[in-house]
């Protein structure tokens, strides 16, 4: 019977305990100053909506660098040159007119035959511009549907052909052709798109029929060679702008000439001719490989956010912070290229999503947050 006493009395002691805690415990946070503790308020941010900016169309392509090649102009007959039109480093078209030429004194004057030598060369240069015309023409007109590719693609075999005959009747005067006089005057014009170099014409001096008067290239020696598609001339013009990267090198350039590459009597492709920009030493050798960024001149909308609401992660992920239901929420991205203030997101976005911008960083994942308007 005393054994029972003893547990009941331990029970008791036990229940009295718990219930003394139960009250104080309860009565704790009853109190006024226990209800008023701190607690953390929501981060006051400020939030934009996901952006639409217009971003340059490049088009990427591979390349390679040489050795620029440069097309001699020379004189087809002996006289005087009477008119200057052109200056060392001067950009010229195919078929502009670079000097005239007239007939030394004592020479016959008005309107006079010339040897036939002298009339083979100004029969090429004639067959040259002619297919110049054709193949500018034809290109324009199949662009539009206008003509069948294989017509262009004979214009364009005719005008290599007609090019490499001119050439080789400059590169290689006969000693007959040397003794062209002249009868007269003639003007002496580019065979191609290019810059002077080589100047050696001035105006008052005689020449001798056959002599190398200037040359027309990029004006440099070593140039950028990239091979491009039917389509990419829609969008790759004359004068266009290039970034050239090669290993550890970024060199500035311009397009300068577009001539089509001929195999086997079709147009295999097109061949892009980029002058680099004035550099204080080469950066370039001939057969390197290169990668080019060509500018189009063109714009397309692409979604944007504001560089600094871009963070990273130690894994290398990139994230934003979004705003949703007053709550910052994490927003792993794929990023494209940087656009001024902006940031460029290939990933998709929902377009009403607005992206945390004020105190980003100190808040994180499933922080309470007011935006401010």
């Amino acid at each position: 019977m005393g054994n029972f006493i003893q547990q009941y009395r331990r029970i008791t002691i036990a229940l009295a305990v718990f219930f003394i805690l139960a009250a104080l415990i309860f009565s704790l946070f009853s109190w006024p100053w226990f209800r008023n503790m701190p607690v953390k308020a929501p981060v006051p941010v400020a939030a934009v909506p996901v952006n639409t900016v217009n971003k340059p169309v490049r088009l990427v392509r591979e390349g390679f660098a040489g050795n620029a090649a440069a097309v001699p102009v020379n004189a087809d007959y002996t006289g005087r040159v009477s008119e200057l039109y052109i200056t060392e480093g001067q950009p010229v078209k195919a078929g502009q007119p670079l000097l005239k030429l007239e007939a030394l004194d004592g020479q016959s004057s008005g309107t006079v035959t010339t040897n036939p030598p002298a009339e083979a060369g100004q029969h090429l240069q004639d067959n040259y511009d002619n297919a110049l015309k054709k193949f500018t023409s034809y290109q324009k007109l199949y662009e539009q549907g206008a003509v069948a590719r294989r017509d262009l693609e004979n214009a364009a075999a005719a005008l290599q052909e007609a090019r490499r005959s001119l050439d080789s009747s400059r590169n290689g005067p006969s000693a007959s052709a040397a003794a062209a006089m002249l009868s007269g005057s003639v003007a002496v014009k580019a065979s191609i798109d290019g810059i002077v170099t080589g100047l050696s014409a001035a105006l008052g001096k005689t020449v001798q029929a056959g002599q190398q008067l200037m040359a027309l290239g990029s004006g440099q020696e070593i140039n950028v060679v990239l091979r491009l598609e039917q389509n990419d001339l829609y969008l790759i013009h004359l004068g266009a702008a290039v970034t050239i990267e090669a290993p550890g090198k970024t060199v500035p350039g311009q397009v300068y000439s577009i001539y089509p590459a001929v195999e086997e009597q079709q147009i295999s492709s097109f061949l892009a001719h980029v002058k680099l920009a004035d550099q204080p030493e080469p950066l370039l050798e001939p057969g390197m490989a290169v990668t080019a960024r060509i500018d189009t001149g063109k714009s397309a909308a692409v979604l944007a956010v504001p560089s600094g609401s871009v963070f990273q992660d130690e894994q290398g992920q990139s994230f934003i912070y979004a705003a949703v239901n007053g709550t910052a929420v994490r927003q792993a991205v794929s990023l494209g290229e940087s656009l001024g203030d902006f940031t460029e997101v290939t990933s998709s976005l929902p377009p009403d999503m607005l992206v945390i911008t004020g105190n980003p960083a100190e808040i994180k994942h499933g922080d309470a947050i007011t935006v401010s308007p």
